[in-house]
């Protein structure tokens, strides 16, 4: 009778969570069968699919934007800006883990405060900043700020505090280097981790609208997300073409997902929250 109730309660959970699983990916259904439609299916037509295969949208987003120097952009700032935030991070995450000294705590609290100030409460002040360092309309200007992610730090320093403190201990012993230190214990235990956040980090760079739209002026330096407003008339919006540029920006972060899959959810499962 146990048996009976515990299969029909995992299966119930399972039912629940495939819904809900469904449920989410209804938006991304709706936005690849409206990338292969006709304009004038967009909303009289079939919810998820079309009655004709039209590739016209797809066409028409590169013969009428510059979509390759965008998703190079997009590239460039999204790789350049991860890379220097893991960097920053783990610098940080390891001094946090690793070294006992006065206000480390304190310190510590602060980096967290930054992750609930709102990015638009900074904006306006980071503006002006960039514009006094000559760094508008340039990629320094979008990557330089934003180096320092609070996530980052937060992150990688759960995933340290799990490394047993005597293994580095042991390796400051042997004559290692505090930049050996952190690399040869602390990262190569730790890369479940700094795979998801990889992961994490590069979706939210190669996604960021607001702040390459405020401080990249010339339409030649723009990033991709910024081709999403390129078809929109004073009162409308051609549907197709824009579900065609999201569907393509959409396909490097399944990519990566994919392949960073298994590396993805190890890393949240080993990184605990030890304090």
């Amino acid at each position: 009778m146990y048996r009976k109730l515990r299969l029909v309660e995992e299966g119930s959970k399972h039912i629940l969570l495939i819904a809900f699983a469904l449920l989410s990916l209804i938006p991304i259904f709706w936005m690849l069968a409206t990338s292969f439609k006709d304009p004038q299916e967009v909303f009289a037509g079939h919810l998820f699919w079309s009655n004709a295969f039209n590739l016209d949208g797809y066409l028409q987003v590169f013969r009428e934007i510059p979509f390759s120097v965008w998703a190079w952009n997009s590239t460039v700032v999204g790789v350049l800006q991860t890379l220097g935030q893991l960097i920053v991070g783990v610098a940080a995450a390891f001094a946090f883990a690793h070294y006992r000294f006065p206000g480390r705590d304190a310190l510590f609290f602060f980096v967290l405060i930054t992750m609930m100030i709102p990015p638009q409460v900074t904006m306006v002040p980071t503006y002006m900043i960039v514009g006094e360092l000559g760094w508008l309309n340039s990629f320094t200007g979008v990557i330089v700020p934003h180096l320092a992610s609070g996530y980052a730090i937060f992150l990688l320093r759960q995933s340290f505090m799990t490394v047993p403190r005597e293994l580095g201990d042991a390796a400051v012993i042997d004559g290692c280097s505090p930049f050996g230190t952190m690399w040869h214990v602390y990262l190569r235990l730790s890369m479940s981790a700094i795979s998801a956040l990889t992961v994490i980090l590069f979706v939210g760079n190669w996604n960021d609208f607001h702040w390459p739209l405020l401080v990249l002026s010339d339409k030649s330096m723009q990033t991709l997300p910024v081709a999403f407003v390129q078809f929109r008339e004073e009162e409308s919006l051609e549907w197709v073409p824009t579900m065609a540029v999201a569907t393509l920006s959409m396909l490097p972060i399944l990519l990566l997902y994919l392949a960073a899959q298994k590396n993805f959810i190890e890393g949240f499962k080993n990184s605990g929250l030890k304090g």
